[in-house]
């Protein structure tokens, strides 16, 4: 691997200083991510990527040093894309309301990044790094789904012993598990159906029958 000069080191530390520079950056890794979607991690090169952007070798290695570098930066952003998708209002009222959001919001904010999901997911076997940003991006759905159910709890729509943080971790898996059998895998299913039976699933989990109605 070559040593990076004075200023690229600069740039990869603290990044672009113009907006000319910045722009740069965003092209290399919008077509980094095409390129991985389209050829895996294995099979992708720093050339396919430099070619995709129209860029040239010396431009990529200005601010990556890697091509591991630059999909830990696609792999973050697809992390920050995930959180503001899943960041909007949620329904105040109605357990029943508030499950089918949450799974909607979740297969919504899942499906365009399910390709460079399953990438994290074989690289971080490998990866320290990659297996951190991965238990991250879970880590997240998983503490505002136990954040949502302890805001029910506060209000009588769950049962007070319902241990609120294995059930998070678990719904949290099935949703995510399933979410990779349909996009990655090709498991097909009718999206509505089955959004309908994972809600009716946390339901009964969240309601059990006898408790009181939210």
């Amino acid at each position: 691997m070559r040593e990076p000069t004075a200023v690229q080191q600069t740039r990869r530390d603290v990044g672009p200083i113009t907006d000319r520079g910045a722009a740069r950056r965003r092209q290399l890794l919008d077509a980094a991510r095409r390129v991985f979607e389209r050829q895996g991690f294995t099979d992708a090169r720093v050339a396919d990527i430099v070619k995709e952007a129209h860029a040239s070798h010396g431009t990529f290695y200005t601010y990556f040093d890697t091509k591991e570098a630059i999909f830990v930066e696609v792999a973050r952003t697809v992390i920050e894309d995930m959180h503001e998708d899943m960041a909007v209002a949620v329904p105040t009222s109605g357990l029943d309301l508030r499950v089918h959001d949450a799974i909607d919001r979740f297969i919504h904010a899942y499906r365009p990044n399910a390709a460079i999901i399953a990438l994290m997911e074989q690289l971080a076997l490998d990866s320290v790094e990659m297996r951190a940003l991965r238990l991250d991006l879970r880590d997240s759905f998983v503490q505002r789904t136990r954040r949502g159910i302890e805001r029910m709890q506060a209000d009588g729509s769950v049962p007070a012993d319902l241990d609120v943080e294995y059930t998070a971790e678990a719904l949290g898996a099935m949703l995510e598990y399933t979410c990779h059998l349909w996009f990655s895998l090709g498991k097909e299913f009718e999206e509505r159906r089955l959004a309908d039976a994972l809600a009716g699933i946390w339901f009964a989990t969240l309601h059990p029958e006898g408790h009181g109605a939210p």
